[in-house]
Parts: C-alpha cells; structure tokens; sequence
C-alpha cells in the first residue's frame, strides 16, 4: 500500500468553532446542486460526482495525462481515472486520422 502525501486544499465550506460543520451523506450534492441550479445549468447529474467528472475531462482535453489526472483526483489506479476522464473521440479520431507522411510506425 503506498503511502499518500497529505492533501491540502481550503475548505468548500467553513464551520466555526461555536457552530462546527458537520458534513452528512448529502451535504456537497446538495451544495453542488444549489450551485448548479442558481447558474441554470441543467444537466442528468448535478452532485460532486459530475464536478469531478467535468474537471477530469477538462483537463484531459487540456493535455494532461491520466496519471496527472488521477494525482490531481487522488485516485490510485488509472483505470479509476479513465472511468472520470472521458475521451473526446472526434478528437481522438482527428489524431488517428492524421498523415505521418515518410514516417512509419513500428
């Protein structure tokens, strides 16, 4: 088992010490869905799930790679991280499509 780095980041929402936060089962769905609602966005699924599904295709197509994906995701497995990162295969179909000229493969 490796050993993962402490992730650090500011906190999505901020308790105080009279009122500590208290995170449930729901509580970044619904947050997330607030959000999503108040900038009309209208989309199948609104939850943390589909912002991590978004920010994993976004930098795919930004160029990064399934790995620098799946550290900035803290997954372990990039087969976890192809599962988030969804390939553009019009794009992906460009590139196979391209002409290598004089230069051969293999």
């Amino acid at each position: 088992m490796q050993n993962r780095q402490p992730h650090r980041s500011r906190p999505l929402l901020k308790g105080s010490p009279e009122t500590p936060l208290t995170l449930k089962a729901g509580s970044i769905y619904d947050v997330a869905n607030r959000r999503f609602v108040a900038l009309g966005i209208d989309a199948a699924h609104r939850g943390g799930h589909a912002l991590r599904h978004a920010c994993a295709s976004r930098l795919l197509a930004e160029g990064l790679s399934i790995k620098e994906i799946g550290d900035h995701l803290g997954h372990r497995s990039a087969a976890t991280t192809s599962i988030y990162a969804k390939v553009n295969m019009e794009a992906l179909r460009a590139v196979g499509a391209f002409d290598l000229g004089e230069l051969q493969c293999c």
